[in-house]
């Protein structure tokens, strides 16, 4: 969501044209489509130009410019395959200045698809190949800075909002608007100073109305609703702005927070229907991205398994690790669309809380699938392929048990915990062998109801966390106990040690706060549910209470 900072490029490459700084060769044609807006039919004409041309360096622009243009416009999905032809070029004529550009865009695509960690990876190589030019590198490290954040490196984020703040300042050429929310959230995770939180994200609300591109206006609007910032009258302008551009997630997240509804001009069943109708869109919308990245990454992985195959001859075994991946894609896609259909038959009463339990499982889904597609290919990646043959059939009973789930908000602990083991079994044969696991129950039957897929994204995280640390003895313990009023269940492990915490995304553990208030609001005794976390080098503690409910 970096709308403001794709344009810098463009201005970047008119500056070669004028010969303000010296840059590595960019081909004429591309020079020379600066004069012409982004949907004019000769820029077009002229990129379609470049990718045919004979000339690699001006083919790899001519794939840069087309999916910049379709990333400006928010098809992010679609650019993937310019991005990947482009980098492939750039690298093999050692292009680093076109190579930055591309990874720029890369980064940013993947992180609006929900992609996983490599995001950083590939933002710290744009920043590596843009040292030595101040304001190239302060836009690499801005979007940086807010990888950091949604990845839940704040202290990190914090560090290079401040040099990224300072030079934006120093030059009062861009607007700061999302660098003031980035680093409000950041503070605001870190529980520091609220005075500043405050102060930062007013400021960003106060600058989203100036000549801030849309897509950087719904990042800020996201980042203010998280920290619960906003007015009713700011709440109701953004309900209009997100509607106006059809971000319907947006909507829906603005109207959740919204009591005042004359200020849209509606009843109160009126707004009630309005934010229902805005969260069916939004799952549609994600459901059909979803779709069509994974549908591309299978394709990505394909042709990164053909070039493997050449250099390590394993091309038989790798042709059945993909066979077993497209099956287990089509059945989550399959799922997904299954569950979006049974969401539109819910009566009208049942419908808020069906959407809500298919947003967090359409959530955490694709989230858990991407870390073990990683997994599978960093087993690849050694060669190991009896091993990950080993791993895809477990994954594939894991996916199965996942898939067969029922669409209820409660099963019994019993059923949770066999469900989660699977899971416990693929981190073991990944990465995390080394990492003990326990599950006990004191006081509690294994036949008394708690919500459904809670354990999974906090036991994956304790993992994260256990197995990264390198303590002499990682471990992570589950725990159900009798509490005053009900069941409380403890998620630990042993820290992250000396080194700074690895950590999930940090949108596991949010997601699961959302499900604990989901049940607080339809609570008839809301005070007995609640989460407390405590992270320390030394152990890591997630504890949630519930009623007990058999």
């Amino acid at each position: 969501m970096r709308l403001s900072r794709l344009i810098a490029v463009v201005f970047a490459l008119a500056m070669v044209a004028c010969g303000v700084s010296e840059r590595p060769k960019v081909p004429e044609a591309a020079i020379g489509l600066n004069q012409y807006a982004m949907t004019d039919s000769l820029y077009i004409q002229g990129i379609e130009e470049m990718i045919l041309s004979d000339d690699l360096q001006e083919e790899a622009w001519g794939w840069y410019m087309k999916a910049r243009s379709l990333i400006i416009e928010g098809a992010s999905v679609q650019s993937l395959p310019m991005l990947e032809r482009s980098e492939v070029l750039f690298r093999n004529l050692n292009d680093d200045y076109g190579l930055s550009r591309v990874l720029l865009l890369k980064a940013h695509s993947y992180w609006v698809l929900g992609s996983g960690e490599e995001i950083l990876a590939t933002a710290e190589e744009t920043m590596a190949l843009r040292e030595g030019d101040t304001m190239s590198w302060a836009t690499a490290a801005g979007n940086y800075s807010t990888y950091l954040i949604d990845f839940g490196y704040y202290e990190k984020a914090l560090e290079y909002s401040d040099t990224v703040l300072a030079i934006f300042k120093k030059r009062g050429a861009v607007n700061p608007s999302e660098a003031y929310a980035v680093r409000a959230e950041a503070l605001q995770r870190l529980g520091k100073d609220p005075v500043q939180v405050d102060s930062l994200i007013q400021g960003a609300l106060a600058l989203v109305t100036q000549e801030v591109p849309d897509i950087d206006k719904q990042n800020i609007y996201f980042r203010a609703l998280g920290l619960n910032a906003m007015s009713q009258e700011e709440l109701a302008t953004c309900i209009m702005f997100a509607m106006e551009h059809e971000y319907w997630a947006l909507e829906a997240q603005a109207r959740a927070q919204l009591s005042e509804y004359d200020l849209v001009g509606e009843t109160k069943e009126q707004a009630i229907a309005a934010e229902i109708l805005a969260n069916k869109r939004a799952l549609a919308q994600v459901d059909e991205g979803q779709s069509k990245f994974l549908a591309f990454e299978l394709e990505r992985g394909k042709r990164e398994r053909l070039r493997f195959e050449e250099t390590a001859k394993l091309r038989q075994q790798t042709l059945l690790l993909f066979i077993g991946l497209a099956l287990m894609l089509s059945l989550v896609i399959w799922s997904f669309y299954s569950n979006a259909l049974k969401t539109r038959e819910a009566t009208l009463g049942l419908q808020e809380a069906e959407l809500e339990l298919e947003s967090y499982k359409n959530k955490i889904r694709p989230h858990f699938l991407f870390n073990q597609l990683n997994n599978v290919s960093g087993i690849l990646n050694q060669e190991r392929v009896l091993d990950a043959q080993e791993y895809l059939a477990e994954l594939g009973q894991y996916l199965r048990s996942l898939l067969g789930e029922q669409n209820a908000h409660f099963s019994t602990i019993d059923a949770e915990i066999t469900h989660l083991q699977s899971f416990v079994n693929l981190q073991q044969q990944s990465s995390y062998g080394h990492v003990k696991y326990s599950c006990t129950l004191q006081e509690v039957s294994s036949k008394a109801l708690m919500p459904t897929g809670l354990l999974q994204p906090l036991v994956e995280n304790s993992f994260k966390y256990a197995g990264y640390g390198y303590a002499a003895e990682p471990w992570i313990a589950i725990t159900f106990k009798r509490g005053a009023t009900g069941i409380v269940l403890e998620i630990e492990d042993s820290g992250y040690g000396d080194l700074p915490p690895a950590g999930g995304t940090g949108n596991g553990l949010a997601l699961v706060k959302q499900r604990i208030a989901f049940h607080q609001k339809r609570s008839k005794t809301p005070v007995e549910w609640g989460i407390e976390t405590i992270f320390t080098k030394e152990k890591g503690t997630v504890r949630i209470t519930m009623p007990l409910m058999t």
